[in-house]
């Protein structure tokens, strides 16, 4: 299986590396060597299981085994998962960041945001470094010390781009920022340096690495700190160590506050390293092979510089001091040609080229297109060519990609951002940041959200309030719609009436709130007890054309007003719930009975008209009574209706 530089993990079974990037996995049991089939799930799973080659009526002797393969996420280790959240409240902050950018130019915001994102993965860094420090078990220490590189060359990768492509450079002169970037990167002798400056003492030659930290910090560009080294020397006083000093001392330095014009500094530049030249030809160094080094450093001296390149780690070490001591007054979308001849120095080892000397090679030659390419290799499921790609679609860096096709930069941006938010909607605490990257890439976004969010198992209803929280800013009500009525059918089955209907009503579910409203009515029809009165109470005016919840909330009412002794507005609303003919067969027992003791009160509950009315719906409805109770309702509603009608007709002889 292919598994693109990602993990993988199997529940059964060997596996075993047959190359780079593609994983085999040795289906364990005989049962396998027949036949087999695979179906996909959730998520970057799929499930293998053996399948009978003849379809026979004999049962066939196959263990009944499930093999479950799944991607491994990197983000998903507890470890990096501050990582994802912190980071998704940066990414927040920049679409608001960039909505606002539409009216004003927000660039100082998107580098501060930049940051922020830099400042994040250092401190992932420092954690995996902490974690592996104290890690006893030898498998788990590499995982972490893996992780480590992948994220070291994530940030260097990043702090390279907001150089070129994020930071607002004055004049566009890249070399004070290209030196702080391969001094925080590749911190070559520092601390070699700062030890010997913390002794200083005179004769510090002894020390195995002077010359190397000395020629280390000449090409880091350090200049002081290399003067203040070669103090140290025991023969500092002599011809030789004066002359370099001296040399290195006035050195142009050229910057965009300087007052004087690039011109001008070219002059001045070319005029000390002609005279460093002569110093070199006329072979007064000569006693001084070290010196001489330095001197033919300084004068961007070709053969000098790949004659000290087997000291250093890669080519990146030497870029900065080789930019400063042949174009200091170089640009940014210069850079190609430095990075093609640091990177073409020979190598004693002949090392090859890693992942990360493409990408900055890329990143140097502005080839962007090439550089998320590359960025989409880095096994870190999607994090870094995800947030760079959005925060320099939102910098408009990446309009250089629109030159053949249309839209492009924003369809590349969206892709990457919904592959993953729809990876972090896999994970059972990280599914909300997820939704927030979903949401931001309207209407696919949301579309899958939707998808997403109704596939998502619901083990509590803590879980399922949050869900619904999340839905509704989102504006997904058909996910509000869905959870709620699967949360009401939950707690039906589990007996919980009043629940139900509250979750009902809450999703506006009249479907929900129909089935907890019957179970509700068939309670009291069989125990005499109506559940859910509070529930019913509140229940909002929006939900009570459903007739099942009309009903039972009406009949609450009346229970309310029987009880508090309102007998009057207590059968006037159990008249109106008869005649309405909303009740089912099975409630309509109740109901007539419930007229009973109203029918038989001293007080005359019912007028003429309210009686027949209730008469006729117990012709109606009487096969739903035992007749012995239709005809003890038969007797009182005619007792009832004789009051009723002297009651009438002494009325309209007083009028």
């Amino acid at each position: 299986m292919n598994t693109s530089n990602q993990g993988s993990s199997f529940s059964r079974g060997n596996n075993t590396q047959a190359d780079s990037n593609t994983k085999t996995f040795v289906l364990p049991d005989k049962c396998f060597e027949q036949r087999a089939a695979c179906v996909f799930r959730s998520g970057n799973k799929f499930s293998i299981y053996p399948r009978s080659q003849t379809v026979s009526k004999a049962p066939v002797s196959i263990d009944n085994k499930i093999l479950d393969v799944r991607q491994d996420i990197l983000l998903f280790i507890p470890i990096l998962r501050k990582l994802v959240n912190e980071s998704n409240g940066t990414y927040i902050s920049l679409q608001k960041a960039a909505e606002a950018a539409k009216t004003t130019d927000n660039q100082v915001e998107f580098l501060k945001l930049s940051r922020q994102y830099r400042s994040i993965i250092r401190v992932c860094i420092e954690s995996l470094q902490e974690s592996a420090a104290m890690e006893q078990d030898g498998v788990k220490k590499c995982n972490l010390l893996s992780y480590i590189t992948i994220f070291y060359s994530v940030e260097c990768i990043w702090h390279l781009c907001e150089i070129l492509y994020i930071d607002n450079i004055p004049g566009d002169v890249v070399l004070p920022f290209l030196l702080e970037w391969v001094r925080f990167h590749f911190p070559c002798h520092e601390q070699t340096a700062a030890q010997m400056l913390e002794a200083c003492e005179r004769g510090s030659e002894d020390h195995p690495e002077y010359w190397d930290t000395v020629i280390g910090m000449i090409v880091q560009g350090r200049v002081d700190v290399a003067r203040a080294l070669m103090k140290l020397h025991s023969s500092v006083d002599s011809n030789e160590f004066k002359l370099v000093d001296n040399s290195l001392r006035s050195m142009p330095v050229y910057s965009v506050y300087g007052g004087i014009s690039t011109g001008e500094f070219t002059i001045s530049w070319k005029h000390w390293q002609a005279e460093c030249r002569s110093k070199i030809t006329s072979r007064v160094l000569t006693s001084q092979p070290k010196l001489e080094l330095i001197m033919k450093l300084i004068i961007g001296d070709y053969a000098a510089f790949e004659s000290i390149r087997g000291s250093y780690s890669s080519w990146f070490d030497l870029l900065g001091g080789w930019v400063m001591f042949t174009a200091p007054w170089t640009r940014r979308h210069e850079l190609g040609a430095p990075a093609a001849a640091c990177a073409g120095m020979a190598t004693p080892t002949h090392a090859p080229r890693t992942h990360l000397d493409q990408m900055v090679r890329a990143l140097l030659d502005g080839d962007l297109h090439q550089v998320i390419h590359e960025i989409q290799q880095i096994s870190d499921n999607g994090w870094f060519a995800t947030h760079l790609t959005d925060i320099l679609f939102h910098c408009g860096k990446l309009k250089i990609l629109d030159k053949h096709q249309n839209n492009v930069t924003a369809r590349l941006r969206d892709s990457l951002i919904l592959e993953y938010g729809c990876l972090l909607m896999e994970h059972k605490s990280l599914w909300s940041a997820g939704l927030s990257y979903l949401g931001s890439c309207p209407p696919e976004g949301l579309r899958r959200a939707e998808l997403a969010l109704e596939r998502m198992p619901i083990e509590t209803e803590a879980k399922a309030m949050r869900v619904i929280a999340e839905a509704k800013k989102y504006g997904l009500n058909g996910v509000v719609r869905t959870v709620c009525a699967c949360a009401s059918s939950r707690l039906l089955r589990a007996g919980r009436i009043g629940g139900a209907l509250t979750w009902g009503t809450r999703g506006k579910h009249g479907a929900a709130c129909g089935r907890a409203a019957h179970a509700a009515l068939r309670q009291y029809a069989a125990r005499g007890e109506l559940p859910a009165q509070d529930a019913l109470l509140t229940a909002t005016p929006a939900m009570l054309p459903h007739h099942p919840l009309l009903l039972a909330v009406k009949y609450s009412d009346f229970h309310r007003l029987y009880k508090s002794r309102e007998f009057k507005k207590a059968g006037k609303l159990l008249v109106s719930l008869i005649t309405s003919k909303l009740a089912p067969d099975y409630f309509w027992e109740t109901l007539l009975l419930d007229t009973l003791p109203l029918l038989e009160s001293d007080e005359l509950i019912f007028s003429s008209e309210d009686t027949i009315e209730i008469m006729l719906c117990l012709e109606l409805k009487s096969s739903n009574l035992s007749a012995e109770k239709a005809d003890l309702l038969r007797l009182a509603a005619v007792r009832n209706l004789a009051r009723a009608s002297l009651a009438d007709e002494d009325n309209s002889n007083s009028e």
